[in-house]
């Protein structure tokens, strides 16, 4: 998998994970807390049980038929899209979407959508093949349109929930490891906005927006969820550590422990050994053997982060092909270890609600579908 392509599937996922509008406020003292990989495992184990069919990609109704992308809008509504097909607006109860704009290149129309939101007066839609961000009112009829930057290896803008967001990275200086930002912004086409997390990558180097240095096999980024009053829930390391800060930088809970991501395994650097060209060239495989060099023993603790309308917190695992499932950790609002679930690793995790999420699996004929799972004791 190429750095860009990594990028940009984390741009993707934050779009999924912001609270519903209205969060609560965090509490207004820092709670700091520590915990180990023994209490973690020890957590109450919840049930995971089949809610309400949202839909099902059959042909007949307007559905997600591959890798479905989704944010939250107002009033418990909620946004789904996919490249070159009619972006989705559900409402809690209601069968069939509305379907908003309109698949295209013309003025208006969008291809390949990276973000949809909400705004006072109706919709944002970010259109990355034209580099538009396209205005639609609340019947969905288009009103306007601006240009944003486009998406590249080093900066994309996103929307999480309503919140629009720049991530980007850059050079930190001639040999020095890159810096990883992620500004809120005021609109799509501000790329100033204010800095609410900026990490060092430590395993990449840049020169002229390229890197100059090995990159490992399973690179580490930060995984973030932006809340509707701004606040940044984020993480990044093989050991879980997860923080809840302000958009002024003040800490409002941090959770740090000795859990640490899976291990990597010779199978999955072997696995990795057939992506290479059918003949590869000596070049190739000695930059290959670098890579293996740098790769960390464990992958990253934090696949994802998801934030519900009270505060809790939902934190995955990362999706590896050698486990069958990911695990979730549920987070109180102050940050405290509460339960832990476990999913498919085939459903994909789109919005989480606290007591109930959002997941895109295979449904009825191995078709895709989206559903309401509800989170219970046992």
């Amino acid at each position: 998998m190429t750095l860009r392509r990594i990028l940009l599937g984390l741009l993707v996922l934050t779009a999924c994970r912001a609270g519903k509008p209205a969060a609560p406020a965090a509490p207004a003292e820092p709670v700091t807390r520590t915990t180990t990989a023994t209490a973690l495992d020890s957590l109450p184990d919840i049930a995971v049980v089949d809610g309400r069919l949202v839909c099902l990609s059959n042909g007949e109704n307007p559905c997600p038929a591959a890798a479905a992308t989704a944010n939250w809008l107002h009033d418990g509504r909620f946004a789904t899209w996919e490249a070159h097909r009619q972006i989705q607006l559900w409402t809690p109860n209601t069968i069939d979407p509305q379907l908003l704009g309109e698949v295209g290149t013309g003025e208006g129309q969008y291809d390949f959508v990276v973000s949809v939101a909400a705004t006072h007066s109706g919709y944002i839609v970010l259109n990355a093949s034209a580099m538009r961000a396209l205005r639609y009112n609340a019947k969905g009829k288009f009103e306007s349109s601006v240009p944003f930057p486009g998406a590249t290896i080093s900066h994309a803008t996103g929307y999480s929930g309503g919140v629009p967001f720049y991530q980007e990275i850059h050079e930190a200086g001639p040999d020095s490891a890159a810096d990883f930002e992620v500004r809120e912004i005021d609109t799509p086409g501000d790329t100033i906005g204010r800095s609410v997390i900026k990490t060092k990558l430590t395993w990449l180097r840049l020169r002229d927006g390229r890197p100059v240095a090995p990159i490992p096999l399973f690179p580490m980024l930060p995984s973030y969820a932006i809340t509707p009053d701004s606040d940044v829930v984020w993480s990044v390391g093989e050991v879980l550590s997860v923080e809840r800060r302000s958009p002024e930088g003040k800490l409002r809970w941090s959770l740090t422990s000795d859990a640490t991501g899976p291990a990597t395994t010779p199978d999955e650097i072997a696995a990795a050994h057939t992506r290479l060209p059918a003949v590869a060239t000596k070049l190739q495989l000695a930059q290959f053997d670098s890579s293996v060099a740098i790769t960390p023993k464990f992958h990253q603790a934090v696949g994802a982060i998801y934030v519900a309308a009270d505060g809790r917190v939902a934190v995955a695992g990362v999706a590896l092909p050698s486990h069958d499932s990911v695990r979730y950790i549920v987070l109180s609002k102050t940050g405290q270890p509460i339960a832990r679930f476990s999913l498919p690793r085939a459903h994909r995790m789109l919005l989480f609600a606290g007591d109930s999420l959002v997941v895109q699996r295979a449904g009825a004929n191995a078709q895709s579908e989206l559903r309401w799972l509800m989170v219970r004791n046992r």
